[in-house]
């Protein structure tokens, strides 16, 4: 089954979920169902190159699959239902396998190719990487339960940065330009601490606000 949604104006998204991770984009809902038949196998082939088995996916025929409507959006049948421990490892070896071929892809990119944009208004491959990091740090986070657990995710992204700097030598300076802009190693640790208790100061307005006076 093949369902596709309209993510924003002008934006669809047709997502593939017997594939986990098969999904394409497109201007139209036609359009996006299209492509993710056409990305199927371009996916299916991209994981089996990297050590995943594809046993399950190799007879399915992209051109065969149904469109549905989710019954229950945003989630796709089965989300609703507890991980068995192998989905976990499928999970990360996918994963895994998907880094893999993203990082195969940039990693003898020049400067200039990382930094150059098709047309205007289109991203250069660093905006995309950057979004892709951001965006899995925001999917992260959606895993808690606020604040119940220990803030996990919070504390993983910690240890991230923590991780980076603690293996930075001082020939790992850095002093370049990214899109128009200045950015040094010490820039960037002056802004993560700016960044850390610039939110915090937002967190205690916010909890002030809170418990401020209400009205009857």
């Amino acid at each position: 089954m093949i369902y596709a949604a309209e993510a924003q104006p002008g934006y669809f998204l047709a997502i593939i979920p017997i594939l986990p991770g098969c999904v394409a984009s497109g201007k139209t809902r036609e359009e996006a169902i299209a492509k993710a038949r056409r990305v199927f196998s371009d996916y299916r082939a991209l994981l089996e190159a990297h050590g995943v088995a594809i046993d399950h996916w190799k007879d399915i025929d992209p051109d065969k699959l149904s469109v549905g409507e989710l019954e229950t959006p945003p989630l796709v049948p089965g989300e609703d239902q507890p991980f068995e421990e192998h989905q976990v490892r499928d999970f990360l070896h996918q994963y895994e396998a998907s880094r893999a071929a993203v990082i195969a892809l940039v990693a003898r990119l020049s400067p200039d190719q990382m930094e150059g944009v098709p047309s205007d208004g289109t991203w250069s491959v660093r905006q995309t990487l950057e979004h892709m990091m951001t965006t899995d740090i925001a999917l992260l986070a959606r895993l808690e339960k606020w604040p119940a657990d220990p803030l996990s995710s919070y504390q993983a992204v910690h240890r991230i940065i923590v991780q980076r700097f603690s293996v930075m030598e001082p020939d790992d300076w850095r002093d370049h330009t990214i899109m128009g802009r200045r950015w040094t190693t010490k820039r960037v640790m002056r802004r993560l601490l700016e960044h850390q208790f610039e939110h915090y100061q937002h967190i205690k307005e916010i909890l002030a606000a809170l418990d401020g006076p209400t009205k009857d």
